[in-house]
């Protein structure tokens, strides 16, 4: 198999799905012609691009054990045609559950052959100096095996002539999907008076939930929990409220804290 093309295609609101991304693309070692980030909620409106003969690693973060909805949207409208497919997600230390297979079904329904697939661990979306969930990941030993993972990729693309000579990818999941998270339910963050009008959390925000008339308050019905408004913040003006969100901050710091490690899927021979 010879792919013309490495694509990076990722959802990434706290940045740890990019950077995986970009470490298994070091590891495979072919040259990256485009990174299309869908954070940005003006390139998801625009028209999804089609596969030819590509490489393309398909990342996204995982809210409550399925993918946000707003990247499995995206995703569902790329078309593929002799196409190879790997697939990420990246989970905050507690369970991946059912993403990875939502996103390989995704693919596959998509025109892709999914070759390979992986659940890395990045820092929780709800980290912040009184809750620790995963701090500072993927690290150094994350970024490793993300780029083993990107050394064995490479192998798997000089060592089989045709998609057919290898065995299937089987990735954990169940279907039906479990039931997704139910965003905009909650308020979820204050504004302090540390804040200073910058609008880097409009920037930072990847379903336009920043209300700039109302010193840059959050839009709980248009909010998907990413936080990354908060980790934005230069003045750290941005806060979890008190309630039902940083409850659960809370208790996954004190029941997740046991590190796991990144998890590999390789076709079976």
């Amino acid at each position: 198999m010879s792919p013309e093309n490495l694509t990076l295609l990722y959802f990434s609101p706290t940045s740890t799905t990019q950077i995986t991304l970009k470490e298994i693309a070091k590891g495979i070692g072919k040259r990256v012609v485009a990174s299309i980030d869908i954070t940005d909620p003006g390139i998801r409106n625009k028209t999804a691009p089609e596969f030819k003969n590509d490489l393309v690693l398909i990342g996204a973060p995982v809210y409550g054990g399925r993918l946000p909805k707003e990247a499995a949207g995206y995703f569902k409208k790329i078309k593929a045609s002799s196409s190879l497919a790997v697939l990420i997600v990246l989970y905050g230390n507690r369970e991946f559950e059912d993403a990875l297979l939502e996103l390989k079904d995704i693919a596959v329904d998509s025109g892709f052959a999914a070759i390979a697939a992986a659940a890395f661990i990045g820092e929780h979306s709800f980290t912040n100096h009184e809750f620790l969930i995963a701090l500072n990941r993927p690290d150094k030993k994350d970024l490793g095996k993300a780029f083993s993972f990107g050394k064995s990729i490479k192998g798997l693309i000089e060592n089989f002539d045709l998609v057919s000579d290898m065995g299937p990818v089987e990735v954990p999941g169940n279907f039906p999907y479990k039931k997704g998270t139910s965003f905009g339910t909650f308020p979820v963050m204050d504004v302090t008076q540390e804040c200073d009008h910058c609008g880097i959390c409009v920037d930072a925000c990847p379903n336009n939930a920043i209300d700039e008339n109302d010193n840059y308050s959050c839009l709980d019905e248009l909010c998907i929990y990413c936080c990354a408004c908060i980790k934005a913040c230069p003045q750290k003006a941005r806060v979890l409220k008190n309630g039902p969100i940083k409850d659960k901050a809370k208790w996954l710091s004190q029941n997740c804290a046991l590190r796991k490690e990144p998890e590999i899927f390789l076709p079976k021979n």
